[in-house]
């Protein structure tokens, strides 16, 4: 497993230099293996798909002008998320209106690491998980999208938040913990018509105020 991300991560730095040199067509190939996971995580800070949809391609853009600055001190992959991370900042962050939350990364929660809570969560239907994480406050959503959604290890996560990764773990446990007991007391109505692919699926609800930073 191992031997792939890496050679994942020699093909991204493949193309990136690619683009550097004005091949626009590494820059179509790096949108192919990265816009869709981008996309589900900007609409997960902007809660609009419209203005998510605008700040992928202004990541795409600000990735055509700055390929030449990377420098390899982490991956390409973690260097596109904190781009889009920012653009997203620069339109205003996390907006009322509903959040999205995909299945995909509600059924990563269910499956992560074991504990206490890991039952819970496993016995939990994944829209009930979306659901209940769509009431989370924005920093413990953030990773659950970035390492459930996204597939980001806990070193990129970190990267891309700037923040240790003893914060990450700790995002990361106390919003599983949450969920868990939330879940427990009893779960969130995100169940839907049962009409929708579960790949596809998202739940949506009015967010709750947002915390703090930690």
């Amino acid at each position: 497993m191992g031997a792939t991300v890496e050679g994942e991560q020699d093909a991204d730095r493949r193309l990136l230099c690619l683009v550097a040199a004005g091949d626009e067509s590494a820059l179509e190939e790096l949108y192919v293996r990265h816009g869709p996971a981008l996309l589900a995580y900007a609409e997960g800070l902007l809660a609009d798909r419209q203005l998510a949809e605008e700040t992928v391609q202004d990541t795409l853009l600000a990735v055509w002008r700055g390929a030449g600055s990377f420098q390899d001190r982490s991956t390409v992959r973690t260097w596109l998320f904190g781009i889009c991370r920012r653009q997203a900042s620069r339109r205003g962050g996390a907006r009322r209106g509903t959040v999205h939350v995909p299945i995909d990364a509600a059924v990563g929660v269910a499956t992560d690491e074991p504990g206490p809570e890991a039952v819970t969560l496993a016995r939990a239907d994944a829209r009930a998980v979306a659901a209940a994480m769509v009431e989370l406050p924005s920093i413990h959503r953030e990773v659950l999208d970035l390492a459930f959604g996204a597939g980001l290890t806990r070193d990129e996560i970190a990267a891309v938040l700037d923040v240790p990764v003893g914060t990450v773990k700790s995002r990361l446990f106390h919003a599983r913990v949450v969920l868990a007991r939330a879940l427990a007391d009893g779960p969130a109505d995100g169940q839907g018509d049962g009409d929708e692919t579960p790949g596809r699926a998202a739940a949506t609800r009015q967010p709750t105020r947002q915390g703090g930073r930690r």
